[in-house]
């Protein structure tokens, strides 16, 4: 059985995750429970929902853990496909599920599903294979470009036409960060990064509500009951809580003051209920589960496995460095939760199953490393000698070396003969 070592990285991954749901789960608690009593009369109903996608979740980062990271390749593109048909499905009337003026769902028996978070994975498989298979060839631009550029392309317009800008943001930083650590020229890189820069201003300045929206980031004041509303309720929030907050529980803009206050919005209620201390805390996690999760990566021999453990990372942590600028006023609003502390099923599902995979590529680093070093050392067994000459190993070397003892015994016997003759010369005399 192929041994498996955890390390100070797998421990702190593990932990930060952990920290991070069950932080997630005390404020979504408190950010939900108004909103919660007014639609179901029950002030738990969201944290009841999201104690089971918890339990979901943690099965998929259990299992995952435990399932060799390698095996993924075998079903990489059935998961692609899965994440495409959904993408499609969202968009035919009656299968696509609406809510908050955003068509992201299905609807799947009692519950609702969104494609684009099965996307984000998908396109970080696909995206660590191809890469991996094409590592010695991507100075070329048209390899590194074909077919993982369409590939791309695709999923993001699919996701863009939801509309969901944020998320399609995310995949294609991810999938720049996985081109840059799996060696394309940086020429290359800023090619691509340059016409993802067009996409999004044509994408903005083509819809009318994205052009409000970004117009609102510019002067949120400029329209303070609609397109501003968000954000300026938001900074209201950040602005109460002030250094340690007005207290856990006590949040006032969670009275439909402000908008997906359990949701898009989770870390202005941190703000305002924890202060500063309290949003310091959870970018301080975040970093933390940067730093776990590129130290498992370059610590790990396997190439794909290094691809698949800093793009998952980046991933998430691309996510929430998103959603965290977008609430505090930084970016526009982009309509993606806070990973692992925001209110939602497939979002947390979908991160937890990242982490399941990351923790898998830093548990069999070791074993990995052990059979590189006896490669290694096959390798340097069959090197010359110092002088030059071919080095034996083996029966071969025992052959002759058993060889050259059988050559030269003649001589050894017939000096010691000769020695022995000259002793008993001696003695006789």
């Amino acid at each position: 059985m192929r041994s498996q070592t955890k390390n100070s990285s797998y421990y702190l991954l593990l932990g930060v995750t952990i920290s991070l749901v069950l932080f997630g789960v005390i404020m979504i608690c408190s950010s939900s429970s108004a909103m919660a009593y007014a639609s179901t009369a029950d002030s738990f109903h969201y944290l009841k929902r999201q104690l089971v996608y918890i339990l979901i979740g943690a099965t998929a980062l259990v299992f995952l853990s435990r399932l060799d990271y390698r095996r993924l390749r075998q079903v990489t593109y059935g998961v692609v496909a899965v994440a495409l048909v959904g993408l499609v499905a969202v968009e035919i009337p009656g299968v696509g599920h609406t809510a908050g003026g955003a068509a992201r769902w299905i609807q799947v028996g009692p519950q609702p599903v969104q494609p684009s978070e099965i996307a984000k994975l998908a396109m970080l498989l696909a995206g660590a294979d191809i890469l991996a298979r094409k590592r010695d060839r991507l100075e070329d631009f048209n390899e590194l470009a074909v077919p993982l550029l369409p590939l791309v392309g695709l999923f993001c317009l699919l996701v863009v036409f939801q509309p969901d800008l944020g998320t399609a943001f995310t995949i294609s930083f991810a999938i720049l960060i996985l081109a840059f650590i799996a060696g394309a020229p940086l020429r290359h890189l800023a090619s691509i990064a340059g016409g993802l820069g067009v996409a999004v201003v044509i994408f903005i300045v083509s819809e009318p509500f994205r052009l409000r929206r970004f117009l609102a980031f510019l002067d949120p004041w400029s329209d303070p009951q609609k397109t501003g509303f968000h954000i300026i309720q938001s900074l209201l929030a950040f602005g109460s809580g002030g250094w340690h907050g007005i207290g856990l529980g006590l949040s006032r803009q969670k009275f439909f003051y402000l908008p997906a206050a359990h949701t898009d919005f989770i870390f202005a209620i941190v703000g305002e209920e924890l202060g500063l201390i309290g949003t310091l805390l959870v970018v301080g996690l975040f970093a933390a589960f940067a730093y776990a999760g590129m130290r498992i990566a370059f610590r790990t021999r396997d190439f794909y496995g290094r691809l698949l453990a800093a793009g998952l990372t980046a991933m998430v942590v691309s996510q929430a460095v998103i959603n965290m600028a977008a609430v505090t006023g930084l970016l526009p609003i982009t309509g993606i939760p806070l990973p692992l502390v925001s209110y939602g099923g497939s979002s947390l599902i979908v991160t937890l199953a990242a982490v399941g995979i990351v923790l898998n590529v830093s548990s069999n680093r070791a074993a990995l490393q052990g059979v590189a070093g006896a490669r290694s050392r096959t390798k340097s067994s069959s090197v010359g000698r110092r002088d030059g000459g071919p080095r034996l190993s083996g029966a071969g070397s025992r052959g002759k070396a058993a060889s050259s003892r059988a050559g030269a015994s003649p001589a050894l016997r017939r000096d010691g003969g000769g020695a022995r003759g000259r002793r008993s010369t001696k003695a006789g005399a």
